[in-house]
C-alpha cells in the first residue's frame, strides 16, 4: 500500500545520505519542479454510447534526487493533475460533468552519463502508485454517475525514462527536459536546484 511505498522511499534516501557520509567527497542532492503532459486519456468512461470531452491541466511534479555514486542516483517524487469530464448522450445532451484528480507518488533510479558539471544526461526507471479520485459530480445523472463508477481507482505504475537532460546555468540552478514511457507524464520540462 501507499504507506509502505513512502516508508521504502524514506529508507532509500536516508541510506544514500549515510553512504555518502562515509565518502571523502560530498555528493549533491537536487530538487526539481516540473510541468508535463499526462497520459493520453487520463480519466475514462467505459460506456461506448456516451460522448466524453476532457480538459486537463498539465501534470505538476516535484521531487528530490540524491547521488549515491557519480553515476547513479535515487529519488522520490510526487505529481498531480486535474482532468475535467463532460459526458453527453447520443443526442448531445449533457448527462453529467465533474473533475477527476490524478495523484502520483513514487521513487526512481537514474544512471548518469559523462562527468560534465553543466550538462547531466540520464536514463532510468520510476516506480510509483497512482490514484484517481473524483470530485463533485453535477448534472441529471449525478446520482448514478459513470464518472464516479469508472474513475475512483488506484494502482502501481512502472515507467522507463529513456533519456533526460539537465542543463545548469549556475552551480546550483538549472533546467531539464525528460521523456518517460509511463506515469506520471510522457514529456516534462522544469527547473532544478542542486545543493
Amino acid at each position: 500500500n501507499v504507506k509502505k511505498l513512502v516508508i521504502l522511499h524514506l529508507i532509500l534516501v536516508a541510506a544514500s545520505f549515510n553512504v555518502n557520509g562515509q565518502n571523502d567527497e560530498a555528493q549533491p542532492a537536487l530538487i526539481h519542479l516540473s510541468v508535463g503532459n499526462g497520459i493520453a486519456l487520463g480519466a475514462n468512461v467505459t460506456d461506448s454510447l456516451l460522448d466524453v470531452e476532457r480538459t486537463k491541466t498539465p501534470v505538476i511534479t516535484v521531487g528530490l534526487d540524491h547521488l549515491i555514486t557519480h553515476k547513479f542516483s535515487i529519488g522520490v517524487m510526487a505529481g498531480y493533475q486535474n482532468i475535467n469530464l463532460q459526458v453527453s448522450d447520443t443526442f448531445g445532451t449533457l448527462t453529467e460533468k465533474g473533475g477527476v484528480n490524478r495523484m502520483y507518488v513514487g521513487f526512481r533510479g537514474l544512471w548518469h552519463y559523462g562527468s560534465n558539471d553543466k550538462i547531466d544526461l540520464y536514463s532510468g526507471f520510476q516506480l510509483g502508485y497512482k490514484m484517481f479520485r473524483t470530485g463533485k459530480i453535477k448534472g441529471p445523472n449525478a446520482n448514478n454517475s459513470v464518472i464516479e463508477e469508472d474513475n475512483n481507482k488506484s494502482g502501481y505504475s512502472l515507467a522507463v525514462v529513456p533519456i533526460g537532460a539537465r542543463f545548469f546555468i549556475t552551480d546550483q540552478w538549472g533546467a531539464h527536459v525528460q521523456t518517460s514511457i509511463g506515469a506520471p507524464n510522457f514529456i516534462s520540462v522544469g527547473v532544478n536546484y542542486r545543493f
